[in-house]
């Protein structure tokens, strides 16, 4: 069984999120649920100026830059504190007020609950955070992003530099980068899973059904 944490969130940091292109939302989603499974994405940096255990995705996307911050030692879950367009044109510094924000929002834990300076709404993750943005492949793209977090768990174990990776497995170091980037819309499963192999890892795979719920919502 994986021990994949949940991705959780303050209410107002998704709804804020939700506004990010549609395109960056997914990578920032793969950056978090490599997260999720004990990996780093080339993304994600330390936030600096909130303690530890606070990381910053920095996204890079046509132009603008999008932030997304997470905590990771608030309980059981990964929370995602705040999430905003970075407008600034000049300097990679976080202006003071989103920084002041996110210190407001930042928590300890006590017997398993977030506590916070100002009432806050929250968003307790189900376990898939695409299911909980309503992604139709949600199971899907989980799989692929836990996949990326294996290869890049292995990368990091083993000191590969993307280069290095492709020597020893043919596999072009572009791709490489784009799985350390969290950028997995090209992947499919399958792929993925043969880079694993031809960095001497196998893949197990169990699979669950169950019937879908019928929405008897629209039946007249």
């Amino acid at each position: 069984m994986r021990n994949t944490r949940r991705i959780s969130w303050i209410k107002a940091a998704q709804k804020d999120f939700r506004k990010f292109p549609s395109e960056a939302q997914d990578i920032v989603l793969d950056a978090l649920t490599i997260a999720a499974e004990g990996a780093k994405s080339s993304l994600a940096k330390p936030f600096k100026g909130a303690g530890s255990g606070v990381f910053e995705i920095a996204l890079p996307f046509k132009g603008d830059a999008y932030r997304t911050i997470y905590a990771v030692q608030l309980g059981e879950a990964i929370w995602v504190i705040h999430a905003f367009q970075k407008k600034s044109k000049i300097g990679i510094k976080t202006p003071r007020q989103e920084v002041e924000l996110i210190k407001r929002r930042l928590t300890t834990t006590t017997g398993g609950t977030l506590m916070t300076e100002e009432p806050l709404e929250l968003v307790h993750g189900s376990g898939n955070v695409y299911k909980d943005m309503g992604d139709g492949e949600a199971d899907v793209r989980q799989a692929k992003a836990l996949l990326a977090a294996e290869i890049i768990k292995v990368l990091d174990q083993e000191d590969l530099s993307t280069r290095q990776a492709q020597e020893k497995t043919g596999v072009d170091h572009s791709e490489f980068v784009r799985i350390r980037g969290a950028n997995l819309r090209r992947f499919t499963i399958d792929r993925l899973i043969l880079i694993l192999g031809r960095l001497n890892h196998n893949v197990e795979i169990s699979v669950t059904t169950h019937p879908k719920q019928r929405d008897f919502s629209s039946t007249p």
